[in-house]
């Protein structure tokens, strides 16, 4: 377990050096906002349409933030400078507003959107850049890169929190292990834990929220997981608005808890009730944008909430904007379409291997039962509550601006990824013994080939020389190690530590599958390493 946990943080690391700074969604704009409430000019809180991008946050990335045209052959670029001569968050800029020629030539501000989100997120990285020394005036890209660390470090008890709720639901040896192995075979997940985005705090508060109410629909209904729970919710409610469905899905436990255990319905509803007190701090936020702005999450480049009047109807394209929807989610769940090109290249078709494997196990875990299907239906409810938030927004821009592609992120469903994934790795559960414990294995194979394949795609993307030769790869690696804004050795260190630790592991799980090892415990015999009661 513990080799997986140091895996899964060396191959966010290593994703720090292979993805330039700005190229994950938002990231110039995230990094921004942490420095503006460093400086304390986002703190109070800006209201909507009234925060702009700052100048000097142009100085930690040397490629365009938006959709790329093509190939970027990074290695050809002999521009970017030595590390220690790079420019600083002053030096580019500091405070000023960047501005950009708009679409009649007149020059405008860059808003900064990403107001309309709670302040939680920002206020911890604040606190993290400053810890950096006189990260004002040190090269950017290396403040950005701290940022980076700090948001894997964030993600990095996500295997041991599919591991607890796997044991938790009781699954047989060794599929908990195989369930935090889940994370490595989600390129884009670790893509998006390795870089700036407050995604990364909602999905491990959701995981920690996951393995509570697990706790709660097997029959822990204690006042201590109750404000367990609603401090996870209150965190979420002050991370992102996609937490406004936890209230729904943590009532939808207790009431299967309830309808379960009729003789302590006084008991669920008790601890209910401790959840909503303890979660009221994070509902009062969102309260506060009713009252000041008129709607729940303000729109974040707009004072005055912008006219989404339906202009458009389904006749107009709805099966197009449908079929876009259902692609873009399952693509970009599992992987990233960097250049918003849509090609079916070898990542795309591992998107379908991987959905292909998960329906498998979901459909197998509701026919056959391992969990109680009422059970499974509590844990599945995040991925089609957040899905149809995603839907109802996404619909609302096609039928004012017959947008077909707004606010399709697979990204967005990583909150309800624990319950979705175990639920899944159930579907393994009746297995004879000998195929069961080939489960981890495979499923460790099956990370392998789909960051293969996503590699394969981003480094031909990003770093690969336009001229090829025998030398493309040499030179493509040189050019990261160049770029990377810590020195070279600590690059080496991630990569030879995550090579050795994936060789461990699959050594281990060689051995577990050969049976040459005893589980390291009887099915069904309770343990939670977490949150233990």
């Amino acid at each position: 377990m513990w080799l997986i946990v140091l895996l899964h943080l060396a191959v966010m690391l290593g994703q720090t050096a292979v993805f330039p700074n700005v190229r994950s969604p938002d990231e110039r704009q995230h990094v921004d906002l942490i420095l503006q409430v460093r400086q304390g000019d986002a703190w109070p809180w800006p209201g909507p349409g009234t925060s702009y991008v700052t100048q000097g946050v142009t100085a930690g990335g040397f490629v365009e933030p938006d959709s790329l045209d093509g190939p970027q052959h990074l290695a050809d670029r002999e521009d970017i400078p030595e590390r220690d001569e790079r420019s600083s968050y002053l030096e580019s800029g500091g405070s000023a507003t960047m501005t950009v020629e708009g679409p009649d030539g007149d020059v405008v501000p860059v808003f900064n959107q990403l107001v309309q989100h709670p302040p939680l997120y920002y206020v911890l990285g604040a606190g993290v850049v400053g810890l950096v020394p006189d990260w004002q005036d040190a090269p950017l890209d290396r403040v950005w890169l701290s940022l980076r660390w700090w948001n894997a470090l964030l993600a990095l008890p996500l295997p041991l929190l599919l591991f607890a709720a796997a044991r938790r639901l009781r699954l047989p040896d060794p599929l908990p292990v195989a369930a935090a192995l889940v994370p490595l075979a989600v390129p884009e997940l670790t893509h998006l834990e390795s870089a700036v985005n407050n995604d990364n705090l909602l999905v491990i508060l959701g995981a920690c929220a996951t393995l509570l109410v697990i706790r709660v629909l097997t029959g822990d209904l204690t006042r201590r997981t109750a404000v367990l729970l609603g401090l996870v919710t209150m965190l979420a409610l002050l991370t992102k608005g996609f937490a406004l469905m936890f209230p729904a899905w943590i009532a939808l436990a207790y009431l299967v808890a309830a309808y379960r255990r009729r003789e302590r319905f006084g008991a669920a509803l008790t601890s209910l009730l401790v959840v909503a007190v303890v979660t009221l701090p994070g509902v009062a936020w969102w309260v506060r944008n009713v009252v000041v702005h008129g709607m729940l999450q303000p729109h974040g480049t707009h004072a005055t909430p912008p006219d989404l009047t339906p202009v458009y109807g389904w006749s107009d394209g709805g099966f197009t904007w449908l079929g876009r929807f259902t692609e873009r989610m399952i693509t970009l769940f599992f992987v990233q379409d960097h250049a918003a090109a849509r090609e079916h290249d070898a990542s795309w078709w591992m998107a379908r291997v991987a959905l292909v494997v998960v329906l498998a196990g979901l459909v197998t875990a509701l026919v056959r039962r391992p969990v109680p299907r009422l059970d499974a239906l509590v844990l599945l409810f995040p991925v089609p509550a957040l899905a149809g938030m995603v839907a109802r927004g996404s619909w609302e821009q096609f039928a004012a601006f017959h947008d077909f592609g707004a606010a399709q992120q697979g990204r967005y469903l990583y909150t309800g990824l624990v319950g979705l994934m175990v639920v899944a790795l159930a579907g393994a559960s009746p297995l004879r013994a000998a195929w069961r414990r080939a489960v981890p294995l495979a499923l460790l194979v099956l990370a392998g080939g789909m960051h293969l394949a996503y590699q394969h795609d981003v480094w031909r993307l990003y770093w690969m020389p336009y001229d090829g030769g025998p030398d493309a790869f040499g030179r493509a690696v040189a050019a990261v190690a160049h770029w990377y804004a810590f020195p070279g050795a600590v690059l080496v260190t991630v990569v030879a530590g995550g090579l050795a630790l994936c060789a461990a592991i699959a050594f281990s799980l060689t051995r577990t599958a050969l049976g040459e090892r005893r589980p390291d415990r009887a099915a069904g015999v309770d343990a939670d390493p977490l949150l233990a009661a």
